[in-house]
């Protein structure tokens, strides 16, 4: 059969069928004759065609599906509904992609505040670490103690102590004004009521708390009325805070005083505060909870109070002026009531690392320093982080007479000597 004949016999069978497809004609209806397909019937199949049928088409459990015929407006109306949803998958995949890129960039901006976080404490962990532990010194001792490089090394009672250069020190004044203010007449800056050496050894946490009585007789730099230099006299060393601007001098001015007191130790950081931030750091804190040691005032020795407020304020500056060792007395509650606040602190520091911040933000209004967030930082870290934690609390020792005017306070030197190499050095083996 020529290849015209066939294809007048596909014709002629595509119109008895009308428009379907030639595809949806049943295989018994079909044979291959020369690479093109005509209908047959089923009497002219021959095994052959049976087995290409099987072999060239889809498997017999599959089951075939009718191809529809489509006008020219069908066609069209598909191809663009079709290209609609092409267009559809389009903007899908736009919109898939855009918020992939928001998200990559969400996540990137928190790595970085991350990243950023990190450093910023890093940074200010070792500019505190800087500031506080800088070895530049030369500390003295008594006449007939024997040191060694700056001091580094002391030998005393035939033992050799070696300066821990560890600790960094911290002077905190308790001022009698209500608020703390420059002034240019010197002597009307106020007094430093409560004097405490803070010692804090950065590797093993302990800190000690070294009070000193504010009638303590030493050395203090004396200013003239307009601020000339006039030299030292043995003085009450709460005076040497009436000596400067009642600030940041002041501070500086009692810094000195204690720095010989202390044989010259290194003093980096001063705290002043004054009477209206004792209630205000006191309350920062939730209160404080304290045993009285003794009878003044409205508090019964050995009874127990939640101190908030002006009665925090009482406890720790009520005194009986009439007697010499009324001071003293008066340094057994602070010692109380300090010991109970530095125990609250250190256990909301332990939940909370940025509990001294906060404290430190609370006091600001009501204080003089130079602390700053990199010392603050670095100490409450070197405290929370370190194994063994512990607060020691110590006084100068010696003994307090009664001065022609007011109370005075001698060191007893030797006693004093051993309380201070037990806190700043250590024995060499």
């Amino acid at each position: 059969m020529t290849n015209k004949q066939n294809d007048e016999n596909i014709n002629e069978f595509l119109d008895k069928n009308g428009k379907e497809d030639i595809n949806t004609v049943e295989k018994d209806e079909c044979i291959r004759l020369e690479g093109k397909r005509r209908p047959v019937r089923n009497d002219e199949k021959t095994i052959e065609d049976d087995i290409s049928d099987y072999v060239f088409t889809k498997p017999h459990k599959s089951k075939k599906r009718k191809v529809k015929s489509y006008s020219k407006s069908n066609v069209e109306s598909i191809v663009y509904s079709q290209s609609g949803n092409r267009h559809s998958k389009s903007k899908h995949r736009k919109k898939k992609k855009k918020l992939k890129k928001v998200l990559i960039s969400i996540g990137c901006i928190f790595l970085s505040l991350i990243l950023l976080a990190v450093g910023t404490i890093t940074y200010l962990f070792f500019k505190g670490s800087r500031e506080l532990l800088d070895g530049d010194y030369t500390i003295t001792a008594p006449q007939g103690v024997q040191t060694q490089n700056d001091g580094e090394f002391v030998v005393y009672k035939g033992k050799t102590y070696q300066y821990n250069k560890n600790v960094t020190n911290i002077l905190f004044m308790g001022v009698d004004k209500r608020e703390l203010e420059e002034t240019e007449v010197l002597g009307t800056g106020g007094q430093a009521d409560v004097i405490v050496l803070v010692a804090v050894d950065t590797k093993t946490g302990k800190i000690s708390m070294i009070n000193i009585s504010r009638d303590t007789m030493t050395d203090v730099t004396v200013y003239s009325a307009n601020g000339g230099y006039v030299g030292s006299e043995t003085q009450q060393i709460c005076l040497s805070y009436a000596y400067g601007d009642g600030k940041e001098k002041s501070c500086e001015n009692t810094v000195n005083s204690v720095k010989r007191l202390f044989y010259n130790i290194p003093i980096k950081t001063y705290l002043a505060l004054d009477l209206d931030g004792i209630a205000a750091v006191n309350d920062s804190v939730g209160g404080v909870d304290v045993t009285s040691p003794e009878t003044i005032d409205t508090f019964v020795k050995g009874q127990n109070y939640h101190l908030e407020g002006k009665l925090a304020e009482s406890f720790v500056r009520s005194r009986n002026h009439e007697s010499a060792d009324a001071n003293t007395l008066r340094m057994q509650r602070q010692q109380v009531y300090i010991r109970q606040f530095i125990n609250k602190v250190i256990s909301a520091t332990k939940e909370n690392i940025t509990t001294p911040v906060d404290l430190f933000n609370a006091s600001s209004p009501y204080t003089c320093t130079n602390l700053n967030p990199s010392r603050v930082l670095y100490l409450s870290e070197s405290i929370v982080m370190s194994n063994g934690m512990s607060v020691e609390m110590s006084t100068v020792p010696g003994e307090a007479k009664m001065g022609e005017t007011y109370a005075e306070y001698y060191v007893n030197e030797s006693e004093f000597y051993e309380l201070f190499l037990s806190v700043f050095y250590t024995p060499v083996q």
